[in-house]
C-alpha cells in the first residue's frame, strides 16, 4: 500500500483507495459481464435473425478482441497522461453506444461494426485496463488483494448479467434486451465514476523527496525484455482456450440438447468460480512464486477441457465450468502483479496496453471453434487443440524471473525487468 495508506492504517482511518477498488469492481462487472460473458446468449438468436453461420457470429467477438488489442496501447498511454475520470466516462458512453447500435441492427455487418469499434473503446477505457491502472496507483503492499477484489467484478458481471439477459431475450427479444443493457451501462457506471474519481492517487505524478524519479519505460524498452514476453506467450493459448469455449458455450449446450437456461447457469458457475480464483490467486500473488500460480491455473484449465471433450451431461459440464472459471479467474490479478512488480506504476498503462495488444492473438480461439464446428459438425477437435497448446506455454513460464523481491525495487523506479 502507498505511504498515505500506511499512515491511514496506523491512525485507524478508512483508506480512500478502497472506494476506487469498489468502483473498478463495478466497471468491470458491467463492461466484461455484458461484452464477453453474455455474448454466448446472443449467438442462437443472431443465427436465426440474420441467417449467418456460426463462424460469422464468432467473428464479431473476434473483432471485439482484436479491436481491444489494437486500441489498448493508445488507451494505455492516455491513461498514464490524461485524467482517468474523463477517459472512464468516455469508455462507459462508448460501450452504451455500441449496445444501442446493435439493438437497431438490420444486418449482421452492423453488429460486427459495433463490436469492432465502439465496444473495444468502451472496454479499454472503462474495463480491465483502466481498472488495473487505477488500482496499481492506489496500492503497493496489498496490491494483490486489491487487484483480486477489483477483478472480481468481471466474475460478478458474468454471474449477474447472463441470468438477467437470458429471460429478457425470451420475453422481449434480443433487440430490446440490448437497449436495456445500454441504459443500465450508463446508470450503473457514469455517476459513480464522476464521484469517486474526483480524487487522484496520493503521490501519483509527483516525485518523492529522497528517492529517484520513477522509471519511465519506452515502448522499445518494454518490448526488449524477456519479462514482458514470457507471460504473454504463455497466456495466449489460455486466452484462446477460454474464448473458444466461453463464446461457444451457448451453441455447444444447444447441440447437446439442453436448454439455453442451462448455458446461462454454466456461465454463472464460471463466473462464481472466477470470483474465487481472483481472490485466491490475487492474495497468493503477493507472496507465492508467480510461475507456480500459473502452472496451477494451467492444470485446472486442462482438466476443464478434458471434461468438455467427454461430451458430458450437466453435472460434469458444471464441474468443467467451475474449473475453467477458477483457472481463468486468476489471470487478471496475476498479470497486474507480474507487470506492476517488474515495470513499476508510472508506465503501467503503457505496459498493460502492449500486453493486451499481443494477447489478442488468443482471440482467434473463438473464430477457430466456430470454423471447426462448421467444418466437422463438432467442437471437440477445437477443444483438443486448445488442450495441446497449453503445454508449451507452461514450459515457457519456467524462465520467468521469480517474484518476491522485485516489487519494492520497481516502486523505487529501479529497472528490474
Amino acid at each position: 500500500m502507498s505511504e498515505a495508506a500506511d499512515a491511514d492504517a496506523r491512525k485507524g482511518r478508512y483508506y480512500y483507495g478502497w472506494n476506487v477498488v469498489a468502483l473498478t469492481l463495478a466497471l468491470q462487472a458491467v463492461t466484461i459481464g455484458i461484452s464477453f460473458y453474455s455474448f454466448a446468449l446472443f449467438v442462437v438468436p443472431w443465427l436465426d435473425a440474420f441467417g449467418v453461420d456460426r463462424a460469422q457470429v464468432m467473428f464479431a467477438i473476434f473483432l471485439a478482441q482484436i479491436g481491444l488489442g489494437a486500441v489498448s496501447p493508445i488507451c494505455g498511454r492516455l491513461l498514464d497522461r490524461l485524467p482517468v475520470r474523463l477517459l472512464v466516462v468516455l469508455g462507459c458512453l462508448s460501450l452504451a453506444g455500441g449496445l444501442l447500435v446493435m439493438s437497431v441492427a438490420t444486418a449482421f455487418w452492423q453488429v460486427m461494426v459495433a463490436y469492432g469499434t465502439l465496444m473495444p473503446v468502451g472496454m479499454a477505457f472503462a474495463g480491465t485496463l483502466a481498472s488495473q491502472t487505477l488500482v496499481t496507483r492506489w496500492f503497493t503492499r496489498r496490491r494483490g488483494v486489491a487487484i483480486g477484489i477489483s477483478a472480481m467484478g468481471t466474475s460478478l458481471g458474468g454471474f449477474a448479467f447472463p441470468l438477467l439477459i437470458a429471460p429478457l431475450i425470451s420475453n422481449v427479444g434480443w433487440e430490446d434486451t440490448l437497449a436495456v443493457l445500454a441504459a443500465l451501462t450508463v446508470v450503473l457506471t457514469v455517476p459513480a465514476a464522476l464521484v469517486v474519481l474526483r480524487r487522484s492517487a496520493p503521490g501519483h505524478g509527483q516525485r518523492i523527496e529522497g528517492r529517484p524519479p520513477p522509471r519511465q519505460w519506452s515502448t522499445k524498452e518494454v518490448l526488449s525484455t524477456r519479462t514482458f514476453w514470457i507471460p504473454v506467450v504463455a497466456l495466449v493459448p489460455a486466452n484462446a482456450a477460454f474464448g473458444g469455449v466461453q463464446f461457444s458455450l451457448g451453441a455447444y449446450v444447444f447441440d447437446l440438447g439442453l436448454e439455453q437456461e442451462v448455458a446461462a447457469t454454466l456461465i454463472a458457475i464460471t463466473a462464481i468460480s472466477n470470483i474465487v480464483g481472483k481472490f485466491v490467486f490475487g492474495s497468493l500473488g503477493d507472496r507465492v512464486d508467480h510461475r507456480v500460480l500459473f502452472w496451477a491455473m494451467a492444470l485446472c484449465l486442462a482438466v476443464a477441457l478434458v471434461l468438455y471433450i467427454l461430451a458430458p451431461g450437466f453435472s460434469v459440464l458444471a464441474v468443467a465450468a467451475a474449473l475453467q472459471g477458477l483457472s481463468t479467474g486468476g489471470i487478471l490479478p496475476l498479470l497486474g502483479l507480474i507487470y506492476a512488480g517488474r515495470f513499476g506504476v508510472s508506465s503501467f498503462g503503457r505496459v498493460m496496453g502492449l500486453v493486451n495488444l499481443f494477447l489478442t492473438a488468443g482471440s482467434v480461439g473463438s473464430v477457430y471453434s466456430g470454423w471447426i464446428f462448421d467444418l466437422t459438425g463438432s467442437y471437440i477437435p477445437a477443444f483438443v487443440t486448445f488442450l495441446i497448446l497449453l503445454l508449451p506455454g507452461a514450459i515457457w513460464m519456467w524462465w520467468l524471473p521469480r517474484s518476491g523481491f522485485r516489487t519494492a525495487a520497481a516502486e523505487r523506479g529501479e529497472q528490474v525487468a
